[in-house]
């Protein structure tokens, strides 16, 4: 009879206590796994900042970081050309994929017949250091904001540029995990200084406007 028997009510409520504490514990791991990939990421993408700035004073060419928010994906770009007098152009309009290709539209004039202002144009660095990066499952770009830019851009691609007189565009890149808005990192590009900085949480836009 007594190997017949059922679990009584405490046995059952202890069970129960048991898979709720193993539940929360899975929980917070993943957490903070999740946490760890979006310090890591932010930490890479730091790296690759303080590499592109350091590029671009030692070659004496304008580099600049590239960052496709669509695809979760960056890399590093050079300017095509060694010309001063094209060092602090715009970056091209018509620039298609990671080469940086004029296209036909660039080529052509404005409606009105009047010639285009020119545009910098850039190419895939050949370092193999700065090809295309992904970030880690479940992290995406939350935004990115930069100096010639009056709003966050949170769709399509981003560019942060470096030039040889050992400046950079100001910029904060926000990286986050997917399904948790308040798991954000800020990469921070210090114009001045070329380097980045990490900051554990979600700069304001305000600030940034602010420092600039």
């Amino acid at each position: 009879m007594r190997g017949q028997r059922g679990f009584t009510l405490i046995e059952l409520v202890v069970v129960m206590a048991v898979i709720a504490v193993v539940t929360t514990v899975v929980a917070v791991g993943i957490g903070n796994i999740r946490g760890a990939s979006v310090q890591s990421d932010a930490g890479k993408l730091a790296v690759a900042v303080r590499y592109l700035y350091n590029l671009s004073v030692l070659n004496g060419k304008v580099h600049r970081l590239v960052i496709d928010l669509e695809k979760g994906t960056y890399w590093g770009e050079a300017q095509d050309s060694r010309d001063p007098c094209k060092m602090f152009l715009l970056p091209g309009e018509g620039e298609d994929g990671e080469g940086g290709q004029e296209t036909a539209a660039d080529k052509s004039d404005d409606e009105d017949g009047a010639p285009k202002p020119q545009v910098a144009k850039f190419g895939q660095a050949k370092t193999k250091l700065l090809k295309a990066r992904k970030l880690q499952k479940g992290i995406v770009f939350g935004g990115v904001m930069t100096s010639h830019q009056r709003e966050l851009t949170t769709s399509g691609k981003a560019h942060v540029t470096f030039f040889p007189n050992g400046t950079a565009e100001a910029a904060m890149i926000y990286v986050q995990d997917k399904d948790d808005d308040e798991d954000v990192m800020t990469v921070q590009v210090l114009a001045l200084q070329g380097s980045a900085r990490v900051h554990l949480d979600k700069m304001s836009t305000d600030d940034f406007f602010d420092q600039d």
